[in-house]
């Protein structure tokens, strides 16, 4: 009988999941598992759904409102994105990062959003990383049994 040793500690040991990200002069220290991912996860779709609903008030944007109601849209909008933003960050962050953000970044939305996007970013890239490692793994053992033993069965 053949024992295989399998040290998963050694195996994961290069996974790195804190990050220390700085925003508004602030560092925070952030570590992307299940939690932050499913925060994440609630700020994209939120702004998803946000997008959606105006999306389908298009047609009645152009062609059945008048300017003031337009405005009136469009600030409701923006009001609509910036809680999202600052209600998710406050998640993500801790209380009252997103307010404080939104002040520090001369108060745009835009900014804002960046912040997040730049967020998303990064648990993105985390996790691709984890599953390049992966990856890059299960080739070298391909390589070993494709190209390092050259005898063909026959």
């Amino acid at each position: 009988m053949t024992v295989i040793n399998l040290n998963l500690d050694k195996k994961f040991d290069n996974v790195k999941l804190d990050r220390e990200v700085v925003a508004g002069g602030k560092t925070y220290h952030l570590v992307f598992n299940d939690e932050m991912y499913q925060k994440i996860a609630d700020l994209q779709i939120a702004e998803a759904s946000l997008l959606d609903q105006l999306d389908k008030r298009k047609e009645e944007f152009v062609d059945k409102m008048n300017v003031t109601q337009r405005q009136e849209f469009m600030r409701d909008s923006l009001d609509k994105a910036l809680k999202n933003l600052e209600e998710s960050l406050d998640k993500i962050l801790g209380k009252g990062e997103g307010q404080r953000l939104y002040k520090c970044y001369g108060e745009s939305t835009y900014l804002l959003g960046r912040v997040a996007e730049e967020l998303i970013k990064l648990n993105d890239q985390i996790n691709g990383d984890q599953e390049l490692n992966y990856e890059r793994k299960k080739q070298v053992v391909r390589d070993h049994y494709t190209k390092g033993h050259g005898k063909k069965r026959g």
